[in-house]
């Protein structure tokens, strides 16, 4: 039997696929109601949607429409200085992020407040043609070598062949009387079979959250002490917030530690 070539990833991939919007047509009745300026005196911020929700929101506690500071990034500034973070979980972003382990998602799942997951299941999903996870440890040249590299490619062999003989074992054994549905029958055996393979194992998974929600994540998950794999992927994450909401997340200082990793500092912390 041919020896099966394994897809070992080294980077994630990750998509911005959803945005919070703005429905102008209702913001400008609503001002026009309570009697304030209409919405280029009122709203500084512009075709920047993300931003305007926060003003709109903050705008609201006070009904200080058309007064006060009249440059959003002042605005925005002044709500990060003062930890007024209540305002920025008005603001959605979610993404579609590919090519992470398992033991990436074990710790995300910590971060429950402002989020939301869809993830990839390994009981409905065969993971015969499972895709593995390389340690960002172990792509780093200060810590690998090939005695390390073939170490973690023999284990990730092992794991693939023990779940297809285990699939293909419990296919053969398993009585299909005692499930009502084909469909259960192929969960059984999956879920069973699931059990040998490693965090190492790749997922995919849809995950949304506030802006109050990322920052916090961002800020724990970018730190020196966090784990490799999910401090790279808060740090990419990081950069595609930076472009798509400047205001919101251009605080965060990104600096390159000697081990060629990186972290990520916010000015304004906690909010």
């Amino acid at each position: 039997m041919n020896k099966k070539e394994l897809d070992m990833l080294k980077q994630p991939e990750i998509y911005l696929t959803t945005r919070t919007s703005v429905d102008w047509t209702q913001v400008a009745e609503f001002l026009a109601d309570q009697g304030v300026p209409p919405i280029p005196d009122s709203i500084r911020a512009g075709k920047d949607e993300s931003a305007a929700v926060v003003e709109i929101s903050a705008r609201m506690c006070y009904m200080s429409y058309g007064r006060g500071r009249k440059d959003i990034a002042d605005f925005i500034n002044n709500l990060l200085y003062r930890k007024d973070g209540s305002v920025l979980e008005h603001v959605n972003f979610g993404f579609v992020i590919t090519g992470i382990s398992r033991s990436l998602t074990h710790e995300l799942i910590r971060h429950r407040a402002g989020f939301a997951y869809s993830q990839r299941s390994q009981r409905y999903v065969d993971e015969s043609g499972a895709s593995f996870v390389i340690p960002p440890a172990l792509v780093n040249e200060t810590f690998s070598n090939d005695k390390v590299n073939e170490l973690f490619n023999k284990a990730m062999e092992n794991a693939s062949t023990s779940y297809e003989e285990l699939v293909n074992s419990l296919e053969e054994s398993l009585d299909e009387s005692l499930f009502e549905k084909k469909t259960d029958r192929r969960k059984a055996i999956r879920q069973a079979a699931r059990s040998v393979l490693p965090n190492a194992t790749e997922t995919k998974l849809f995950v949304t959250a506030n802006v109050r929600a990322w920052r916090h994540f961002i800020e724990m998950r970018s730190t020196p002490y966090a784990d490799w794999e999910i401090r790279r992927m808060a740090i990419q994450i990081l950069n595609l917030l930076v472009k798509e909401a400047p205001l919101l997340f251009g605080d965060f200082k990104i600096e390159e530690l000697p081990d060629g990793t990186s972290i990520a500092t916010p000015l304004h912390s906690k909010v």
